[in-house]
């Protein structure tokens, strides 16, 4: 549970860069993840300083400036901004592709699943839950549709193994033999 977030900035070679601290109860270790916007989050436990926070980001600054560069000169799916009738139009075209896909992928699974959710997901493109719900990014119709089968197949398969076990990527690969290509396509999106 995220106790507080604070906006805050960072000056690397005279030029800021803002970022947002949460500060998470829990949190052991201070996290930096750039989101697929551009922006900066970094993540540290309640008691730890704001001084050692700057002190870990400039540790990292050559990697930060280098990946926040790369990130807005190669703006990806997620950081295009769509209209709420673009949204809704995307989501019903995802929702019969998504259901088409599954229903033709589980003749060779057999998996019982109980809902499938077309989400506004901002990082994720699919998701798999104990309650053996399926969520999936309304961006999937953008993809390249295998890849977009990747991702089904993928989510699909945690209805049996909620990990990335051997025996995961075993099940993945029974219909889908290429998966660490489409895997690796995936992440240059």
């Amino acid at each position: 549970m995220f106790k507080k977030t604070e906006d805050k900035r960072l000056n690397i070679n005279g030029e800021d860069y803002p970022y947002t601290l949460r500060r998470k109860r829990y949190a052991k270790y201070v996290r930096l993840t750039i989101e697929h916007d551009g922006a900066l989050m970094v993540t540290a436990p309640v008691t730890y300083p704001v001084f050692l926070v700057k002190r870990f980001l400039l540790s990292r600054a050559r990697w930060l400036v280098k990946n926040l560069t790369k990130v807005k000169n190669n703006p990806n799916i997620f950081s295009f901004k769509h209209s709420e009738s673009q949204i809704k139009e995307y989501k019903k075209q995802t929702r019969t592709f998504v259901l088409d896909r599954l229903n033709y992928y589980n003749q060779y699974y057999n998996l019982e699943f109980k809902r499938v959710a077309i989400r506004n997901q901002k990082s994720r493109w699919g998701s798999c839950s104990s309650q053996k719900n399926l969520n999936f990014n309304y961006r999937l119709c953008l993809l390249p549709s295998d890849i977009a089968e990747y991702i089904i197949v993928h989510e699909l398969c945690h209805l049996q193994e909620m990990n990335h076990s051997v025996k995961f990527w075993r099940l993945v690969e029974k219909t889908i033999p290429d998966y660490k290509f489409r895997q690796k396509r995936l992440k240059k999106i």
